[in-house]
């Protein structure tokens, strides 16, 4: 899902760098050749712009397409045909401009750096914002309306961070126990991989209740009484809570039999949190089953 937050950071970085670059472009060619400062100048805003659309750009690419990459996407968000054909030329014309300055050590003419850059002001500085703001609101209206206002990309965040714990914890335990307690790795990843697993869910917890403006002060047994999770779900992760700190510090000793059985316990426990959770804020038929 888009992330219109981050997007509208983004675009608003992107409009002011641009804004600065016009401010000067508008000056005119002779002002611009004959005023040395205002081509390092410019080049220093494009620079900052370009960082703002790439990580705009990487962003549409992964949530619209899948297509995940961390840098370097205008040119691939230029090709899907997603703005209009004036739009993408000009993404095009931009991260040539980028790059020819890179490989020119940003010794590029004045003159040159002049033609270059109004042609891509002309078609981007008032275009792209207003196409992706129609965008934006297109795939908004389409995707499904969550049943709690939760900030769905951070939570998702937190949610593949226990889903990873509790993968690795689970490969830890594919070990007979007694391979398991000779193994000094095995045992400090699994208290590692637990304290990782519950602080991501006690995040997770609340954020759902800030958003809920719920007063409950013991999170778990708060999603219980607003019905988002089973009384089971919230007794057995509240029993997780208590035990953070001893995973956390190795100082603190725990039998091995009991650390071995609580990771067991812990694969169901975080699984059926996040399952719930999830049902809760898409609001399938099994949200709501859980109030008391």
């Amino acid at each position: 899902m888009l992330d219109t937050q981050f997007l509208n950071e983004k675009a608003t970085k992107f409009r002011s760098a641009l804004k600065k670059v016009k401010k000067i472009i508008d000056k005119g060619p002779d002002q611009f050749k004959e005023t040395p400062m205002y081509p390092d100048r410019v080049q220093y805003y494009m620079i900052i712009a370009y960082d703002e659309l790439d990580q705009i750009a990487c962003h549409l690419l992964r949530e619209m397409l899948g297509i995940k990459k961390k840098e370097n996407c205008i040119n691939e968000l230029a090709s899907q045909d997603i703005f209009s054909g004036k739009i993408s030329r000009a993404l095009n014309d931009f991260q040539k401009f980028r790059d020819d300055i890179f490989k020119k050590k940003f010794n590029y003419s004045a003159e040159q750096m002049y033609v270059s850059i109004k042609n891509i002001l002309d078609n981007l500085y008032d275009n792209f914002i207003q196409e992706l703001g129609s965008l934006v609101k297109e795939i908004k209206s389409k995707e499904p309306k969550l049943k709690i206002p939760v900030n769905l990309k951070k939570v998702n965040e937190q949610a593949k961070a226990v889903r990873s714990s509790v993968k690795k914890i689970r490969l830890f335990l594919n070990y007979p126990f007694e391979e398991f307690k000779k193994s000094p790795m095995f045992i400090d990843r699994t208290r590692y991989f637990l304290v990782v697993a519950v602080d991501s869910s006690l995040w997770i917890c609340r954020h759902i209740l800030r958003k809920l403006r719920s007063p409950h002060k013991k999170c778990f047994e708060g999603l219980f009484n607003e019905g988002i999770i089973s009384k089971k779900t919230a007794e057995d992760l509240n029993d997780l809570l208590l035990l953070r700190d001893v995973f956390a510090n190795p100082e603190k000793e725990i039998k091995l039999e009991e650390l071995f059985k609580i990771a067991e316990k812990s694969i169901y426990v975080f699984d059926s949190y996040i399952k719930q959770i999830s049902q809760a804020i898409i609001g399938t038929s099994e949200s709501g089953k859980y109030r008391s």
